[in-house]
């Protein structure tokens, strides 16, 4: 178009229609320069975004028959078994992972019931057990139903170290009916986490950095304060955890050691209490 202007006016000015088709072609060149930069970084923040990590959740679709999974935990000095018995149930709401915890002498002490989400696991309901004091219940238990406030259990999609993801809960003791115990628990992607070496085989791992707080409503009533980090392994789940509390140190650390059926912790329990 250009060059056919400068034809058709033999008499004109030619040097100011080449610097007039200069300035348009260098103007059509930085919009398409800009657009194609622009472009390139609209790729490449939604590509960098989010990063899914929802196969290093609990395997919630091989856990339908249920599986548990055997944690030898240390605690300060002491070293001794802990439980947990998942399995996953398909209802018209969704698809919920059902956590059950025993502790060393086989007693239920949690029953965690998540829902899992697109976005992730979210806490719908959490109960308490503990071995009721009373003579007279010899093996009776104390039921505690809790309420959730904040139901992130785990994230299916994470961008960087900056966000958190709250878990919070609330409940009255049995021994102290009138006071509140507040349990948060604020969990910060790390990144990736070292193989973890489970059944002859490793692992790939990530981690999350752990801050909690445990405190009473009451008066003068002392907060104690946590910090930790959790090891989740692609298609395991959580295999490895530490944390420690308070002033003096209380440290605990758990690492999984074993997967099984629920009959093989029936025949745990059997050996120890007999039929």
């Amino acid at each position: 178009m250009c060059g056919e202007m400068a034809q058709s006016r033999a008499g004109g000015l030619p040097t100011q229609i080449s610097f007039l088709c200069a300035k348009i072609f260098a103007v059509r060149a930085l919009t398409f320069l800009f657009l194609s930069i622009f472009s390139l970084l609209l790729f490449a923040c939604g590509k960098g975004s989010k990063r899914d990590i929802s196969e290093y959740y609990f395997p919630v679709k091989d856990l339908r028959g249920g599986k548990v999974y055997e944690y030898v935990v240390s605690q300060n000095d002491s070293v001794m078994p802990e439980y947990w018995y998942y399995r996953t149930f398909v209802r018209d709401s969704g698809l919920f992972l059902v956590g059950t915890y025993y502790d060393h002498r086989f007693q239920i002490g949690q029953i965690v019931r998540e829902k899992i989400t697109k976005s992730g696991a979210l806490a719908k309901e959490s109960h308490l057990y503990e071995a009721d004091p009373n003579p007279e219940t010899e093996g009776g238990q104390i039921h505690t139903v809790t309420i959730i406030e904040a139901p992130n259990k785990f994230p299916f999609g994470v961008t960087d170290s900056s966000g958190t993801f709250l878990f919070k809960l609330q409940f009255h003791p049995p021994d102290d009916p009138a006071a509140t115990i507040y349990v948060s628990r604020n969990r910060r992607f790390l990144g990736d986490a070292p193989d973890f070496e489970f059944d002859g085989k490793k692992y790939s791992c990530i981690r999350f950095g752990l801050r909690e707080t445990i405190s009473n409503e009451k008066d003068g009533a002392a907060v104690v304060e946590g910090n930790g980090e959790e090891w989740y392994a692609k298609g395991l789940g959580l295999v490895y955890y530490r944390k420690t509390y308070g002033n003096e140190g209380f440290k605990m650390e758990a690492r999984l050691t074993d997967i099984f059926a629920m009959s093989e912790l029936e025949r745990k329990a059997t050996e120890v209490y007999g039929e």
